[in-house]
């Protein structure tokens, strides 16, 4: 399954209190106290943009996505460069199955910091849930050339060439995603797959065994 990636809170707020909410909400996951927190900072300063895209960040994770689409609208309009809160706002458009204007969101993003690995990322997802494999796969490799260690990028190109039926180039994709990551679950038993797909047995089934090992239950 592949996963999007939610911009986490920061921690390096001006503000106590957006401070405090992001704590709680990405190292401690305590996502109900974390609204409050950022509902805090947000009537002592209504225009701060980031206790409104951190909000967002938090409902997201809550699984209120509407609710985390309309923070980040509010972060954007007070903040229209705001990179984060348009890729954050992308991810939740498409896990809302808005893909098309998740995709405008993320090459908002794109245009602001084109640096940006895991916008590139989130819009290869984005294009792979289309059945758009060629574009996901270049969304992908930009990612990987701007974050050669990027592991879920390599393991999302390789389910991408497997929708292809390019078996090789995916075991070959799976293979750096398990060098940079080699407890990663599904990457080992993405390979087992295609490896079987191949005829290759012996090699699929110690890869499946890693996978098992590793916890994957798929």
């Amino acid at each position: 399954m592949l996963s999007r990636l939610l911009t986490k809170p920061s921690s390096l707020s001006r503000e106590a209190w957006s401070n405090k909410g992001a704590v709680l909400c990405d190292d401690l996951g305590n996502y109900d106290d974390a609204i409050k927190v950022f509902d805090k900072a947000i009537e002592l300063k209504p225009d701060y943009a980031e206790a409104w895209s951190n909000k967002g960040v938090t409902l997201s994770n809550l699984g209120k996505h509407d609710g985390a689409v309309k923070a980040f609208d509010k972060a954007i309009e007070l903040e229209p460069d705001y990179a984060e809160a348009w890729s954050n706002k992308g991810v939740t458009l498409s896990i809302l199955g808005n893909c098309d204007d998740a995709i405008k969101a993320y090459d908002k993003a794109i245009e602001l910091e084109p640096d940006y690995a895991e916008v590139w990322y989130n819009k290869g997802i984005t294009l792979s849930d289309l059945g758009k494999y060629d574009d996901a796969i270049k969304a992908y490799d930009k990612a990987m050339e701007l974050k050669p260690d990027f592991a879920e990028a390599w393991y999302s190109k390789g389910e991408a060439l497997s929708e292809q039926d390019k078996k090789e180039e995916a075991i070959q994709a799976f293979s750096k995603a398990i060098e940079i990551d080699p407890f990663h679950g599904q990457a080992w038993a993405a390979k087992s797959h295609a490896l079987e797909n191949l005829g290759r047995t012996t090699e699929a089934d110690a890869a499946f065994a890693k996978a098992k090992e590793l916890g994957y239950t798929g």
